[in-house]
């Protein structure tokens, strides 16, 4: 589900989704899925490879997730997968990690995995990315309470080279960026600066947002300052009001949306809790719901994102498939 605060990390974006995920994904990780989820490396690969004992974690986006176990619980380790046209966008993201980490000249380690990519370490973050048949895988591992953990050098490209090697079939249904006959990419709907011009985000804070992260099978899209989800097919209304009950918010009053798709709604998911202030739209459109959050900004009131949702509705519906 949306990540609730600023993405500090993709690690902090993955250990925020666990509320909100299946414990089953977890046994998904070892496996390819239905929706052509790439097997993840195997607990014992990644030990051999990062020089430490972990033990995998649930995750409910399109990746794998371990965490350090024993005296070094809480550090993560996070391979995700995403469609090889978001490595540009991962790139940048590794360009200021790298900048600001070692300096504003820093440049990030060029990597000659796959069809080669870039990375970075730190004291205690290790970051890279490469791009191998269609798909970008991204890792990332942060350890700042742990800064003195003795890693291996290369261990970042190593856990890369370990998820290229669990999805070597990658290509074909990787490539899918909303290109024709390819399955929806949810990230293709909306650019970060889009999302942030709907979202009334000021411009010196937008320019930092992180590269969107598509998870759910490409189905769902994470902004830094909201999220878009798409269901679609026969089941499509069932799936998202089961969405809403595993959130607890099926109770929530909703408020009709006039002139949006065929129904529209808007709601507030966590009206009590402080670190959760987001506002969602739901719109049905023929055989598809489309998910729409926004962040609150500040302390304003949660229903102030609602012609901001709106105005995010309206840009992102004409380029459903």
């Amino acid at each position: 589900m949306h990540r609730i605060a600023r993405r500090t990390s993709l690690v902090a974006g993955l250990v925020a989704g666990l509320a909100a995920c299946d414990t089953a994904l977890g046994e998904a990780q070892q496996r390819p899925s239905a929706a052509g989820k790439p097997a993840c490396p195997t607990v014992a690969e990644v030990r051999t490879a990062i020089g430490f004992p972990v033990t995998s974690r649930p995750v409910p986006v399109d990746g794998c997730l371990y965490e350090l176990t024993g005296k070094h619980a809480g550090v993560m380790v996070s391979l995700l997968y995403q469609p090889a046209a978001r490595a540009e966008n991962i790139y940048a993201d590794i360009r200021r990690g790298v900048q600001g980490a070692r300096g504003m000249n820093a440049k990030p380690d060029q990597l000659s995995i796959g069809e080669g990519g870039w990375g970075y370490t730190s004291r205690g973050r290790k970051v890279a990315a490469a791009v191998s048949k269609g798909r970008v895988y991204h890792v990332e591992i942060d350890h700042d309470l742990f800064e003195t953990l003795s890693f291996p050098s290369d261990v970042a490209g190593r856990v890369i080279a370990l998820g290229m090697r669990a999805a070597p079939g990658a290509g074909a249904g990787a490539v899918a960026a909303g290109g024709r006959g390819s399955a929806l990419d949810a990230c293709t709907l909306a650019t970060n600066a889009e999302v942030a011009k709907a979202a009334e985000e000021r411009p010196d804070v937008a320019k930092y947002w992180s590269a969107p992260t598509a998870s759910f099978g490409n189905a769902h899209c994470d902004y830094d300052g909201g999220s878009i989800r798409v269901y679609q097919g026969k089941a499509a209304a069932a799936n998202f009001e089961s969405t809403l009950k595993a959130l607890g918010a099926d109770k929530a009053p909703k408020t009709p949306v006039a002139g949006i798709g065929d129904r529209a709604y808007f709601l507030i998911p966590y009206p009590n809790d402080r670190y959760k202030r987001l506002g969602l739209l739901a719109v049905h459109s023929g055989s598809s719901v489309v998910q729409f959050t926004l962040d609150a900004h500040g302390t304003e009131p949660i229903e102030a994102t609602r012609p901001r949702l709106e105005r995010l509705a309206r840009l992102v519906l004409p380029r459903l498939p």
